[in-house]
């Protein structure tokens, strides 16, 4: 696997050019990167050994990006969520689904009324009801576990775009070094609504060890891909290179 040094020298080579996608759908900035850096998945060794997650984003997108994914406790706060708003699965009536997202700065609407919103504590971030009723949530210490552990130090690479998602090209013209990951700047973020948290919760399928059992499906805290960088207090652009006043 390529080392940081390489994919920076490898990154100036490939800028101010335009390429074309890989794929046909949104995913293709990313894969047509990792291509292109030689690179089979998306985190490599950094200059202290350190994995550094590689994020490739569109410039000026809405589009959110996954920071880490992480199960509200207790483990019995899914059973509870979906025997209280979950709704029929399309593949099977008997079993619910809950596909939502919460956010710090409203409430969230299911089946059209009032429900859910993530609340901020000194300590921790939880799910409750518009009534008060606790569904379970995260520490502040698990939050920053599960963040430094999956970003530590991220290579964040930009890129303009051009032509629709079918013939999309890119020219990956702009990277940074992110580090000093701020919690402080992370729950603000929640507060304002800027990260938010997707709830994917099911039931485990026929068949399956689990069967009949709540599963997560992969509850993700998602940022909005322009404010990624807000989450972190250091900040390097690296291509093109600050020029130095």
């Amino acid at each position: 696997m390529k080392g940081f040094n390489e994919l920076v020298d490898r990154l100036n080579e490939i800028s101010n050019q335009w390429i074309h996608s890989n794929r046909t759908h949104d995913t293709g900035i990313g894969k047509t990167l990792e291509d292109l850096l030689g690179i089979k998945e998306n985190n490599f060794p950094g200059p202290n050994g350190e994995k550094v997650e590689l994020k490739s984003i569109r410039k000026n997108s809405s589009s959110m990006i996954t920071l880490f994914t992480k199960s509200p406790t207790p483990s019995e706060s899914i059973k509870n969520l979906l025997e209280d708003y979950g709704y029929p699965s399309i593949n099977d009536a008997t079993k619910k689904n809950l596909h939502v997202d919460l956010y710090g700065n409203r409430v969230t609407e299911i089946k059209g009324i009032p429900s859910l919103k993530l609340v901020v504590t000194p300590d921790r971030i939880d799910i409750k009801n518009v009534e008060g009723k606790h569904y379970g949530g995260w520490s502040y210490e698990t939050l920053k576990k599960s963040f430094e552990s999956k970003m530590y130090r991220v290579l964040l690479v930009k890129a303009d775009t051009r032509g629709s998602r079918g013939e999309e090209e890119f020219n990956y013209n702009e990277a940074w070094v992110l580090m000093g990951f701020s919690f402080e700047r992370f729950v603000t973020l929640i507060s304002k609504g800027t990260v938010k948290v997707e709830l994917r919760l099911g039931i485990y399928p026929k068949g399956s060890r689990n069967e009949g059992r709540p599963h997560d499906h992969g509850t993700a805290f998602r940022v909005l891909e322009a404010s990624i960088q807000d989450c972190f207090a250091y900040r390097d652009r690296i291509i093109p290179k600050m020029e130095k006043l």
